[in-house]
């Protein structure tokens, strides 16, 4: 089922994740430096 679900969305899936990322606040390497350290 999961299969197949898949390969009929494949498009989709790409665009949902690609539109999330353009939509989501950039996260810098300096930020990323605290979090880890901390």
């Amino acid at each position: 089922c999961f299969r197949i679900n898949r390969s009929q969305f494949k498009t989709s899936i790409f665009h949902k994740s690609i539109e999330r990322m353009v939509n989501a606040k950039p996260i810098y390497q300096k930020n990323i430096k605290q979090i880890l350290s901390a």
